[in-house]
């Protein structure tokens, strides 16, 4: 069938698909009890799993759950008095954040599945279980669409789980870390994408079916065989066997067909440029990124040109500020909700400075300069850049071209002044060194 046909609502989904467990429509395992897991326009039957057989869908949600996932997440203890803040690895959930949250999984499996899931889905779940370290001994994930949430009377929310081992069971607010999309119409659960982009998605599947079907039917356009008279069954049979059999596939493209009893073949020339076939793909690639807020040039698509510059550290950095951080500030806020007992003490921040650091050159240039200014010591840098410590490089080096108002010269004197021009703001010069310079002067 082509790509119109399909787009007009005339094809139904083969037995294939009615058995395909990504097209199954369980309401035991659907979240969302709306117009998400139903037949598109397009002709195209789209869930949420399904859509992940998008090239471009299935990007957009490995580039964030692998981003986020890559990106160390600690704690930090907060001084009220100075505002400053400091690692606190002695914290009991910077175990669980930034290494091992359960015994089955690693901080990256952890993170990489529930961003997924929170993109995909817009939501993420992970039960806490108490245990020896506290009210937050471990992070269990659960599936979102095995989770039912609902405001109680006094505002607090409560979570029903269907548990495919323990059953049906009821978690209370401070028992689930709930992770949930900018788009919550009601405040309690996110929105998938998918339930808006369910057209853009199944024009997707379209296309991509469309030139399935035509590359199997040997990457040609259908014709009409026009025969003299009328063919009765048992020949119509033989022959339209004979002619699958023959010149229908990729296997027998390029085939000249012999007909007998003057029979002639004429071609409906529809070539895939003049349908905008491969405009038309483009184009959902653009719309599907558009919905996750992805840029194209992080998907590989390198048609357009990029407004966001063409160094590596000016796209990352567009990328970081423009689409990475709203889902980094939806994790740390819910960490922040739901983990931290003392929030005015402690916060989780994800470390972003391996995405945003230049080249060797830039990095060079850029820790030269802080530690020449006294703004990083020399170990520092070298912490910073991956390198061990080196004894006696802890104190911040002094600019000898600047200085500070405590440093400056107590003598009102002349002596103090020609000092102070002499020597560019360092230390004074001795009354024989100053008298000199006078005499020199008249």
């Amino acid at each position: 069938m082509g790509l119109f046909s399909a787009i007009l609502g005339g094809f139904r989904a083969s037995d294939d698909e009615a058995s395909d467990p990504l097209y199954l429509d369980d309401p035991a395992d659907r979240w969302f009890d709306g117009d998400l897991s139903r037949m598109s326009n397009a002709g195209r039957h789209v869930s949420v799993d399904g859509s992940m057989r998008v090239s471009a869908a299935y990007a957009c949600i490995a580039l964030l759950s692998k981003t986020v996932a890559t990106l160390p997440l600690r704690m930090y203890r907060k001084d009220p008095g100075t505002g400053k803040r400091f690692e606190a690895p002695e914290h009991p959930l910077n175990e669980l954040l930034e290494h091992q949250p359960n015994p089955w999984q690693s901080a990256w499996d952890f993170k990489a599945m529930l961003m997924g899931h929170l993109a995909l889905r817009g939501n993420g779940y992970a039960e806490i279980i108490a245990g020896p370290r506290g009210f937050a001994d471990r992070l269990e994930p659960i599936h979102p669409d095995r989770v039912i949430a609902e405001r109680m009377p006094d505002y607090s929310i409560r979570y029903t789980v269907s548990d495919p081992i323990k059953g049906t069971r009821i978690l209370l607010q401070d028992e689930m870390f709930h992770l949930r999309s900018h788009m919550a119409p009601g405040g309690i659960v996110g929105i998938s994408p998918i339930a808006y982009a369910k057209e853009t998605i199944g024009l997707a599947l379209a296309a991509e079916e469309h030139g399935a079907r035509m590359f199997s039917n040997g990457a040609r356009p259908s014709g009409v065989v026009t025969v003299a008279g009328e063919m009765s069954d048992p020949a119509f049979e033989r022959f339209k066997t004979q002619w699958q059999q023959t010149f229908v596939g990729i296997g027998n493209a390029g085939k000249t067909p012999i007909l007998e009893q003057g029979a002639s073949f004429s071609p409906i020339s529809m070539d895939n440029e003049e349908a905008q076939f491969i405009q038309s793909r483009e184009f959902s690639i653009e719309e599907i990124a558009r919905w996750f807020d992805v840029p194209l040039v992080m998907l590989h698509h390198l048609t357009k040109t990029s407004s966001w510059g063409t160094g590596v550290e000016a796209i990352m950095l567009a990328f970081v500020r423009n689409n990475l951080m709203p889902w980094l500030g939806c994790w740390t806020s819910a960490i922040r909700r739901d983990l931290i007992l003392a929030p005015n003490l402690y916060e989780a921040q994800f470390d972003v400075e391996s995405l945003i650091k230049g080249d060797s050159k830039a990095q060079a240039d850029f820790y030269s300069r802080l530690v020449l200014n006294g703004i990083l010591t020399r170990n520092e840098a070298r912490e910073a850049l991956g390198y061990n410590p080196i004894n006696g490089l802890d104190e911040p080096l002094v600019p000898t071209n600047t200085t500070t108002p405590d440093n400056m010269p107590v003598n009102n004197s002349a002596g103090a002044t020609a000092a102070q021009i002499g020597h560019n703001g360092g230390p004074a010069l001795d009354d024989q060194d100053v008298s000199s310079e006078q005499d020199h002067d008249d």
